[in-house]
């Protein structure tokens, strides 16, 4: 299993991701935990990877207000952690308006990723990569979902359940020590659980890991199933069949395995 250290780790949702995918994460100080990455030093080599999303408040679009040099500055910090971790790789998420990040020894890749390539939902994220040994990462593509829905917001008037929702966790999310307006602001602010995932996948399979399939979700937060029938068509968790030919397919097939056994078989 892969070690990874995880910086400005939050409630620790991209954390999960990266374990959903087999990595080992470290999860470092953070604020909203009384920690402060500002005064933690990393041991040197003993981290495969570092991850994490720096505070993106200074360069969102959304700004109302002039920035504030945090953003930058703790960009500069989580530089300062890889070098002294010293580890094969870095990504960094944050907002596309992010500036470049360069650390001296790495490789450097800027990638965009939309959640509505993966699921019903709407929302770009911005990553930067950098690799000892050059290796970059290859983000699987695709159309974005007709009608996806607009991004979970941290401030927005949706309820913590429809936040959660949007960012692929179960409905029986919870963080009891927080606020409603705190769940909301800390799961918001959060990179989406199938966003992370893809680039968890990604950065396994560029240094020739075993993946798993990419991960789809439905924006129910449900991860898709195949279709019953056999087609290969993925199909909500709510559907077995993906359209009324599949359940005709399905029909006769239990049918025919009812003649076989001799016993009814139920979808």
């Amino acid at each position: 299993m892969e070690l990874i250290l995880s910086c400005f780790p939050g409630v620790g949702i991209f954390d999960r991701a990266f374990e959903a995918e087999g990595f080992c994460v470290v999860r470092g100080p953070d604020l909203l935990w009384g920690g402060d990455i500002r005064r933690f030093h990393p041991p040197a080599g003993k981290f495969w990877g570092v991850k994490g999303g720096s505070p993106c408040q200074d360069f969102s679009s959304a700004r109302r207000a002039p920035p504030t040099g945090e953003g930058a500055e703790l960009m500069g910090e989580f530089a300062r952690v890889v070098t002294e971790a010293s580890p094969e790789w870095w990504l960094l998420e944050n907002v596309p308006r992010a500036p470049d990040l360069r650390i001296d020894g790495y490789s450097y890749q800027r990638v965009d990723v939309n959640q509505a390539w993966y699921s019903g939902v709407s929302r770009l994220r911005h990553f930067q990569f950098g690799s000892r040994s050059g290796v970059t990462i290859d983000i699987p593509r695709g159309e974005p979902v007709r009608g996806a829905e607009p991004a979970a917001l941290a401030c927005d008037g949706r309820s913590f359940g429809e936040v959660c929702r949007l960012q692929g966790l179960p409905l029986e999310f919870d963080l009891p020590p927080f606020t409603a307006r705190e769940k909301k602001r800390a799961v918001g602010n959060a990179v989406p659980l199938v966003m992370g995932r893809v680039v968890a996948q990604a950065i396994r399979r560029a240094y020739g890991l075993d993946t798993g399939p990419t991960p789809v979700f439905d924006g129910t937060g449900c991860e898709r199933r195949r279709c019953l029938c056999g087609c290969g068509r993925r199909v909500t968790e709510r559907a077995l069949y993906a359209s009324a030919t599949c359940r005709k397919r399905g029909q006769r097939q239990r049918e025919k395995a009812s003649r076989a056994t001799g016993r009814p078989v139920t979808p």
